[in-house]
This record gives structure tokens, C-alpha cells and sequence, in this order.
């Protein structure tokens, strides 16, 4: 009897405990791409929020930067994904229009929050009316130059496009002797269409060519300055030869190693190249310096536009706890966060007003060359259906003309083409 009274007590209190709900808000936050110290530096963060939130907890999820549209597609259609997500700013567009991202600025204190960013790297959140995320991390891309292989042939870095492409063909030869050319003037990332693209693109920006109308109606990146753009891709592989021949592979991955191991001399990268060559080989140095102008546009080289992309985060709309998931936004990108991409090589640029002009800012290797370009520095246009045309329409006909199946003016044409029937289509 008493055994038996013993077993009713243990599964009422089972029963009560198991009914009792938790008072703890639970969030998921997804982390897409970021090298181990961004990821590590975010887990602390995360950590540090916990602390001064007991009420909540977050459980982090690491992802591929290469799947973001994808992943987050299929759980937003379905209403499901996670509460916080760090993506491209170019998301704005396309997930604000579609009602998965929340407008942030609905939140009370927005305008406050609004006060720590540079301005016009906060735009970049934007569309129409509404933002969609904090600032992460600001991209500029820029042209980087192997230090060992330029002194060696006692090169500086090219300013012009035909500079560019000198240097370029100089530094194409047989290193070792062997008979067969093993070091190139360039590589370009091909096996990656978003990467591709956004090492494309500065060429035609420094070119004074838009990728849309100022209001956003028509296609304008066939012009005749981004066919010369293309052009000279084009002549490079397919004349010169110094151009990586495996480019339509390469991921950073092989990038990286290219340039590290002296088999590559020049590439178009962003502001974690740097960190990035450093962690294989130690100690190796490059030149960073502005992505090449049309030779005519020499006086231009410091001021015409490249290529600006940014990292954000942003709340799921469907999120059941968007004050919490707006706690935690503002946590991971406040001042005091910004600040550890000025001490720490994050492998981005600082986005905050505070740790721009701070005392530790000046140390930072190349910042100052980021800072300008950024100034000047254009995003891809603020379309829904942006992200969709830079991979599946632009990309493909580039390369296809870069290698000689098109010639670069068809190859525009006909992407321009294709892309003006998809805005059209979003009329």
C-alpha cells in the first residue's frame, strides 16, 4: 500500500511539473557564414546577452553563407525560421517585400538605435519605407595585389584599366622553369554566382554603368562602358592568358590558396582577404588598393563608386517573441559590439559612428582605404528580385563571354534582356 501510494505521489508531481510552462523565451538565432572568429566572438556575445537576460535563452545555428536564400525560403514559406538571421543586405528587398523580414523601425526606440550608424550604411537596410535589419558589417570591394610577386617584377598597383591589364599579363609565366605557365595575373571567383558577380560589378561601377534605372524600371548594365567592362575580362582570358584557367571552379577556398602559394597575383576581394591569406601564411603581405578605372577616368581613381555590400541582421515577422529577437538584435549590434571589429580582424568593416572615429580605428591596417571607398561605394539596387538576377542571369552570361562561347556585347544583351522580363514581370 504505501509503495503504491508512493508511485501516485512521484507521478503527480511528474504530472505538475510536465504541466507547468516555462517561463524562459526561447530564441533561435542562425548564423550564416563568418570566419571561426566571427563565429566565436558571436557564441560570447550571445553568451554576454544571456547574462544580463535570464529570461531568455538563445540557442545558435551555424549555416552555409552559400544557402541563404534557399534555407531561409523554405522555412519562411512554411512560417517557420529562426527569430534573428544575419544576411545580405540585398535581402531587404526581396524578404521586406515578401513580409518574412519584421520593419524594425516600428520598434519605439528605432530612432534612437538609428543614431549609432553611419547613415548611409544604414540605408542599406532599407526599402521603401521601412528598415530590415542592423548594419553588421560593412564590404567594400577593392583590388589586392601580391606584394612578393609585384616587388618582384618591381610593379606597383595598377590605377587604369590598361595598367590592370599589363600588370596582369607580366605577372603570367613559367615560375619554376618547367615549361608550362603555373603563376597568373588574376583569379576571379567563378564557382560561386553571387561571389562572381560581386567581383564583376565593381568593374562597371568604377565605370560610371548602372545595373537599374533609378527607379528601378529598366535594365541598364548592357551599356556600352559595361560591355568594355566585360571586354576586357574577356581579352584577358582568352588573348593574355593571365587569368586563372580553373576560375569557374574557385571558391575562396582555392583563392585563398592560389594567392598564398604565389600562383596568383591579383584578386578582387573585401576586407577579410587579408585575415584570411594571414591564417595560411603567416606573415605574407599584399597591397589593398581601389578596384582599377577606365583609363579616362584616371582622375576619378579615388572617388568613382565600387561595389558596397553589407551584412545585416533582421527579425522573422513570424516570430512569436519580436521584443526579445529586438533585445537580442540590438545586443549583438550595438556600439560596444561594433567595437570588436576594430580590435579584433572580424574580417569586415565597423558600421558604427563610435567605433569608426575611435583611437584604436587608426591602427587598423587598410581601414582608411575602406572608409573612402565606402564613401563612395554603391549597393546593387534595392529590387525584389535583385539577389535572383546578379546569380542566375548576370553571372552565367558574364562567364560565358569571359570565356568565349558569347561575345561580351551579346552576352550583356541577352542578360539584359532576361532580367528586364523578370522586372517586368514584378510590375
Amino acid at each position: 500500500m504505501k509503495r503504491t501510494a508512493f508511485i501516485a505521489f512521484l507521478l503527480s508531481i511528474s504530472f505538475f511539473s510536465c504541466g507547468k510552462k516555462s517561463d524562459v523565451v526561447e530564441l533561435q538565432n542562425w548564423n550564416f557564414g563568418g570566419r571561426p572568429k566571427l563565429i566565436e566572438f558571436l557564441r560570447q556575445r550571445v553568451y554576454s546577452f544571456e547574462k544580463i537576460h535570464p529570461g531568455i535563452r538563445v540557442t545558435n545555428n551555424d549555416k552555409s553563407w552559400n544557402m541563404i536564400r534557399e534555407i531561409l525560403y523554405a522555412d519562411f514559406s512554411a512560417g517557420a525560421g529562426p527569430d534573428v538571421m544575419n544576411t545580405h543586405s540585398n535581402f531587404a528587398a526581396e524578404f521586406g517585400e515578401a513580409g518574412f523580414y519584421y520593419p524594425i523601425n516600428k520598434f519605439p526606440d528605432f530612432e534612437q538605435v538609428k543614431q549609432w550608424y553611419v547613415p548611409h550604411l544604414l540605408e542599406s537596410t532599407r526599402y521603401k519605407d521601412n528598415y530590415y535589419g542592423l548594419p553588421s558589417s560593412a564590404i567594400a570591394f577593392v583590388l589586392c595585389c601580391n606584394k612578393e610577386l609585384f616587388d618582384g617584377e618591381g610593379l606597383t598597383p595598377p590605377k587604369t584599366w590598361s595598367q590592370f591589364r599589363e600588370a596582369a599579363k607580366r605577372l603570367t609565366k613559367d615560375a619554376d622553369g618547367d615549361g608550362e605557365v603555373d603563376q597568373y595575373g588574376l583569379v576571379l571567383m567563378g564557382g560561386d554566382k553571387g561571389g562572381f558577380a560581386y567581383r564583376m560589378i565593381p568593374f562597371f561601377f568604377k565605370a560610371g554603368v548602372n545595373v537599374m534605372s533609378e527607379d528601378l524600371t529598366k535594365i541598364e548594365f548592357n551599356a556600352p562602358m559595361g560591355v568594355a567592362a566585360l571586354k576586357l575580362m574577356a581579352d584577358m582570358y582568352q588573348i593574355d592568358h593571365s587569368i586563372t584557367p580553373g576560375f569557374l571552379a574557385y571558391t575562396h577556398s582555392e583563392i585563398n590558396d592560389l594567392f598564398c602559394s604565389n600562383k596568383a597575383a591579383m584578386s578582387i576581394e573585401g576586407p577579410w582577404f587579408r585575415g584570411m591569406v594571414d591564417d595560411k601564411s603567416p606573415g605574407k603581405d599584399m597591397y589593398v588598393v581601389p578596384v582599377p578605372v577606365p583609363d579616362n577616368m584616371i582622375a576619378q581613381y579615388d572617388t568613382a563608386p565600387t561595389l558596397q555590400d553589407m551584412v545585416m541582421y533582421s527579425i522573422n515577422a513570424h516570430s512569436k517573441h519580436l521584443n526579445e529577437a529586438w533585445e537580442l538584435l540590438k545586443h549583438l549590434r550595438n556600439e560596444e559590439a561594433d567595437m570588436f571589429w576594430i580590435t579584433q580582424d572580424l574580417g569586415a568593416t565597423a558600421t558604427t559612428k563610435h567605433a569608426l572615429s575611435s583611437s584604436e580605428a587608426r591602427n587598423v591596417k587598410d581601414i582608411q582605404l575602406y572608409i573612402n571607398e565606402l564613401n563612395h561605394a554603391r549597393p546593387w539596387p534595392p529590387h525584389p528580385s535583385m539577389v535572383a538576377i546578379v546569380s542566375n542571369v548576370f553571372t552565367p552570361y558574364c562567364q560565358k563571354a569571359i570565356i568565349g562561347e558569347l561575345t561580351p556585347n551579346a552576352a550583356l544583351d541577352q542578360a539584359a534582356k532576361e532580367a528586364q522580363e523578370i522586372i517586368d514581370e514584378k510590375k
